[in-house]
């Protein structure tokens, strides 16, 4: 494996597709080194998040996408984004299309099929996802389950409804769900002991407030939003506040933090579907990655275990849609 690349990812590859740069705010680390690089290089068609650098590299050396050419992108005033960012902004690149070029969606991945479907039944699409909340294809790739029949779902729904807990359902189903049930439960015990150990605190003001506080400056400053509906979402927003502040003052632990952002990953579904109104998905979104970078801060050796958690929640909340 290559040295894991510590600069920050401004660029989306995909494979017959342009590049497309990434904004700051989502604060993403460069894939190269990992393993999801290995299977970009071997023709995987899974999307890879790099720096400048490596993005001319591995663009320019993909044998079968020759022609990938990084372009100044336009100015975010130029441009606005589509309802999910899934960490993408412009469009950068001159390539290959895709043969069917008029789908702005990629084909779903294998850990977005249908729990019981056969891995090598034709492609379907599924919504984009905002990979704020994890990454599904790194999750298949990091555990080594990309090859493995996906589970039955309808059993997995059925001891659910007999009254299994979630867990003994999955084993009952078999197949990825069964494994990324039982890595969860296996990384969320390492992690929270490793964040229990650590002494430091996290500042609720700084980690909570602020970027709410920015969120409620956006909306006001939108010229595309109604008085009416700028109301709606800043009450929207303080309800959010009050939700996630409940029972805290002052300062919290790493481990708090971070069930607070578990709890947040599971209202917005880890990227996938949700009942979140698209007003305040930005805002759970600059929310959940402030946290995010707290808690890293607080706790640097537990990026790993917490990167391969929220990867395989979003895993789970693929493979559950039926």
């Amino acid at each position: 494996m290559k040295r894991h690349c510590t600069s920050r990812a401004t660029w989306r590859l995909r494979t017959g597709r342009p590049a497309e740069a990434l904004s700051a705010h989502y604060r993403l680390d460069c894939d190269y080194g990992t393993a999801v690089i290995v299977c970009w290089a071997e023709g995987g068609s899974e999307p890879i998040y790099v720096c400048e650098s490596h993005a001319k590299q591995l663009g320019n050396s993909r044998e079968h996408c020759p022609e990938v050419r990084l372009i100044t992108p336009q100015s975010d005033n130029n441009h606005k984004p589509t309802k999910r960012e899934d960490r993408k902004q412009t469009q950068v690149a001159a390539g290959k299309e895709p043969k069917d070029s008029a789908s702005p969606e990629p084909a779903r991945r294998p850990a977005e099929a249908k729990v019981g479907r056969a891995m090598t039944d034709p492609p379907v699409r599924s919504p984009v996802r905002d990979l704020t909340y994890g990454n599904p294809a790194k999750a298949m790739v990091d555990e080594v389950i990309w090859n493995m029949a996906t589970g039955d779902y309808q059993v997995y729904r059925k001891a659910l409804e007999e009254g299994k807990p979630a867990a003994e359902a999955a084993q009952t189903a078999g197949g990825q769900l069964a494994v990324i049930h039982r890595k969860i439960s296996d990384y969320t015990l390492k992690l929270d002991a490793l964040l229990s150990e650590s002494k430091a605190t996290i500042n609720i003001a700084e980690a909570i407030d602020k970027p709410l506080e920015q969120a409620v400056l956006e909306i006001i400053s939108n010229g595309a939003m109604s008085d009416l509906e700028k109301d709606a979402a800043m009450q929207q927003l303080g309800t959010l506040q009050e939700w996630v502040k409940q029972g805290l003052q002052g300062d919290v632990t790493p481990l708090q933090a971070n069930r607070i952002l578990l709890a947040i990953g599971d209202r917005l579904n880890w990227g996938g579907t949700t009942g979140v109104s698209e007003e305040c998905k930005p805002a759970y979104r600059a929310l959940y990655g402030s946290l995010k970078t707290a808690i890293r801060a607080a706790v640097p050796e537990a990026q790993n275990l917490h990167d391969r958690l929220t990867n395989l929640y979003a895993a789970k909340s693929d493979l559950e849609i039926c």
